[in-house]
């Protein structure tokens, strides 16, 4: 007998994958020419996968491994290269789909695929090269195969007639060392005119092969039946087109009770009716361009309901935004509709997807009281994206899509057949919009996917004069027009000010608007804790009056959230902070001031302003611009923000009035991006795109010396994670940290149950984690403080390093951040 896992047949094992592979694939409605052959690769890949298991080395290694004993132990590290089984199945997979399959490089993703599912891709041609170490160790295992065993699985598992006995391991070596096939291999990477396609295919193929592995496996360690995966794993559920409209029904949002809700009904319905009258087949880049605190949001949830039910197909939707910190907002509105329904909102319905969130899944049965899965079978079907509905990160699902990472890939099957809508897509850098432009429109076509971009700043990625992208809120001028709750102010900013001079030109305005509220947002955490400690002062000495709060990343999150929800509840409230107050906290002040960043950043900022409409009296945002004069007068903006934008920006900034109201947001939009589009250099994405084309998975997404890697966001700062004991709760979190860090993890079952365990904590623990960049902490901890995932703090220690009102202490010397 032959086995796959302790007291688990292998042909029971591959039969369940092959069939679980299979189905899900059958479920895809894909737009490929070559679709038999690609689900035949699948079957291919389903059913071969773990063949190398028939060894007698890996049987060996099964057995020892259930063995409690020294000797078991030594035997396993004795036999561990021979035991390994996926090099030599993919082999044998290789010879099987050379037989059948007359696309060849279909023939080597069907090898890369079996080879590399237990872990990351690597360039297709460093995949298929081997040295003599290898042929021999593959020549040992060849010989150690039962391939009777195997023939008998393959005839009883698939239709396919081929028998593994009857290779020949010095044809199947020839194959590989013969000139024909570095010939065949030297033509697919000189081919320019290639599309994306196979990196499309090799991508499902291998999401789908390791999401079936991964669920079979686990459920069955869970005692689970195959029954009860394909129930968790398969079963889709209905999501009523009209969920929204009811929503607003019940919240009266469809009776307007003033003109910008009866604006916001005009947009809600512009936006669905264009949806209703959709070309399916052919639009499918589509956005929603409309002014902050428009709808956006509700109006881009209802349409893609309305989508998926027009297609009468399961599309998952998948909306993505740009910053973890603003997803539980979008999600508790998405949760809301869902739980003023009949839909019961669990796991199955909706997940958030981000590195903060616990891994828990929660499901019903019929009437049955809500069931709760294992961690690990919870984690398989959370960073898998089992659910109609995911709110996840541009991270999250844009290195998912580029990405050469086991991990992140097991979701690409799950992101096919799915309607993608990316919040503030503006957040996505312009090195990259020729990548995006070509891949999404492929991913589109081929996948069968919609994307719909949402924004108040529409970034040039697509051209919709050219019709390369369909705007569903068609009379977008007239809304622009209708929300003018603002004027910028740029007088000031072709007089640079140095920080000391910025402090006395802000104390006049806190004196001159004494009854109105400040948001002061500065670039660099230095900056910003500066002028805070000058208003504080101010205030002490009864200059001025006012609630004065503190936000930046320099203070634990439980302490920004906090003061978060503490805005907008008294009267006069003056708020300091960096830009990250940009990015979706739903805020609302009198009079914003704004250090010189990029037009699309300083758009957000004006979204923090009369966001609700005063119809008595316009918000002001003013713009100025720092300099640091002790660093030969740089602009505070050059040490977050790329030169690049910055330079467009004050081209179009100086080419403006003093005064612009924000009904002239979008001409200036319009203008900044087409600058960004006809200046920006297209050379990130060019050779992103040769090689993603060519399968050179780690040069595109991993490391390559010559050329940059696909990387959403740089890291160019050394960081530490630093866990801040600031109360009672902090300090009983650590000692279950710690406990939790010294359980044994000698075998999978108890790493899983070490994980499960601090995932139970893991949102409250990460509420006293802030992370800087390690030149500030070596100022004030010793070297061995700093060597941990997470760096303790104690109560003792705090009072020196950390400021209860702004954060980490940044000393004299501290260089400018903005975090």
């Amino acid at each position: 007998m032959v086995y796959s896992h302790p007291d688990k047949l292998l042909i029971d094992h591959l039969n369940n994958v092959y069939k679980l592979g299979k189905e899900i694939f059958a479920r895809k409605k894909l737009n490929f020419d070559n679709q038999e052959e690609i689900e035949k690769a699948l079957s291919i890949i389903l059913l071969a996968h773990d063949f190398g298991k028939a060894t007698s080395y890996f049987q060996q290694k099964l057995k020892e491994s259930s063995k409690n004993n020294v000797e078991a132990n030594k035997q396993i590290e004795f036999d561990q290269e021979l035991s390994k089984h996926s090099h030599i199945s993919a082999l044998l997979a290789y010879q099987f789909a050379d037989q059948i399959l007359e696309d060849k490089t279909l023939v080597w993703i069907v090898f890369i695929n079996v080879y590399r599912h237990h872990s990351n891709f690597k360039d297709l041609d460093i995949m298929l090269k081997f040295d003599d170490s290898d042929w021999l160790k593959l020549e040992k295992q060849f010989r150690a195969l039962d391939l009777n065993e195997l023939d008998k699985i393959t005839a009883e598992i698939s239709d396919f007639n081929f028998k593994l006995s009857s290779i020949k391991f010095d044809n199947l070596k020839s194959k590989f060392t013969n000139w024909r096939f570095r010939k065949t291999l030297r033509t697919f990477n000189n081919n320019s005119n290639k599309d994306f396609n196979y990196y499309l295919i090799s991508n499902l193929l291998f999401s789908i092969l390791i999401f079936a592995d991964k669920a079979e496996a686990i459920f069955y360690s869970k005692g689970y039946s195959f029954e009860d995966l394909k129930k968790v794993t398969l079963n889709r559920k209905k999501l009523p087109d009209n969920l929204v409209d009811n929503y607003r029904k019940f919240k009266g949002w469809d009776r307007a009770g003033s003109k910008i809700n009866e604006r916001r009904n005009e947009i809600y319905d512009e936006v669905i009716d264009q949806v209703e009258n959709l070309n399916f087949e052919n639009e499918r880049i589509l956005s929603v361009n409309v002014p902050t605190g428009a709808g956006k949001t509700i109006s881009v949830f209802s349409a893609a309901l309305k989508l998926r039910n027009r297609t009468s197909q399961d599309f998952r939707i998948i909306y993505a935004l740009p910053f973890t910190s603003i997803i539980d907002q979008n999600y508790d509105v998405f949760l809301d509709v869902l739980n003023h329904s009949t839909i019961k909102a669990d796991s199955t319905t909706i997940i958030k997807h981000h590195y903060l969130n616990a891994k828990k899944y929660f499901f019903n049965e019929e009437e049955k009281e809500s069931q709760k899965l294992d961690y690990d079978i919870a984690r398989h079907l959370i960073e898998s994206w089992q659910s109609e509905i995911v709110v996840t990160t541009f991270v999250q699902l844009l290195h998912s899509i580029f990405s050469n990472r086991n991990r992140s890939l097991i979701k690409f099957n799950n992101i096919s057949n799915s309607i993608i809508i990316l919040d503030e897509v503006q957040n996505i850098p312009h090195k990259y919009w020729k990548l995006i432009k070509e891949f999404l429109s492929d991913m589109a076509e081929k996948l069968n996917c919609y994307f719909i971009f949402l924004t108040a700043t529409m970034p040039l990625i697509y051209n919709e004069k050219k019709k390369e992208i369909k705007e569903l809120a068609i009379s977008k001028k007239d809304h622009f027009n209708f929300f003018d709750r603002i004027n910028l102010d740029t007088s000031m900013f072709n007089q640079p000010l140095t920080v000391d001079q910025f402090k006395d030109f802000i104390e006049e305005e806190l004196i001159k608007f004494n009854d109105q509220g400040f948001l002061i947002i500065l670039n660099t955490i230095k900056s910003s804790i500066e002028l805070y400690n000058h208003i504080e002062k101010l205030i002490s000495e009864e200059v001025i009056e006012g609630d004065l709060i503190y936000l930046s990343t320099n203070i634990i999150p439980k302490e920004r959230q906090k003061r978060i929800n503490e805005i907008g509840k008294q009267k006069r409230q003056i708020i300091v902070s960096t830009q990250m107050v940009e990015a979706g906290v739903d805020i609302d002040l009198d009079r914003v001031y704004r250090d010189f960043a990029p037009l699309d950043s300083i758009n957000q900022s004006c979204g923090r302003c009369n966001r609700n409409f005063d119809p008595d009296s316009k918000g002001t945002v003013k713009l100025i611009r720092l300099i640091n004069e002790n660093h030969n007068n740089k602009k505070y903006a050059s040490y977050i923000y790329d030169d690049f934008l910055l330079k467009i920006t004050s081209d179009i900034i100086t080419e403006l009035p003093r005064i612009v109201g924000e009904k002239y947001f979008f001409e200036m939009n319009q203008k900044y991006f087409n600058k960004i589009d006809r200046l920006k250099s297209n050379d990130n994405s060019e050779a992103l795109i040769r090689k993603i084309k060519n399968l050179k998975y780690e040069k595109s997404f991993f490391k390559d010396e010559n050329e940059e890697i696909f990387r959403l966001i740089d890291d160019d700062y050394n960081t530490v994670n630093l866990f801040m004991a600031v109360d009672e709760d902090s300090q009983e979190l650590w000692e279950d940290y710690k406990e939790i860090s010294a359980l044994e993890s000698n075998n999978i079952e108890e790493f899983m149950n070490k994980k499960a365990k601090f995932e139970n904590i893991k949102k409250e623990f990460l509420s006293y984690v802030i992370t800087i960049p390690k030149f500030t902490a070596e100022k004030h901890l010793e070297d061995e403080q700093l060597k941990n995932n997470f760096n303790y703090i104690s109560p003792f220690q705090v009072e020196d390093v950390y400021n209860l009102s702004t954060g980490f202490k940044r000393g004299e010397i501290e260089r400018e951040t903005f975090f």
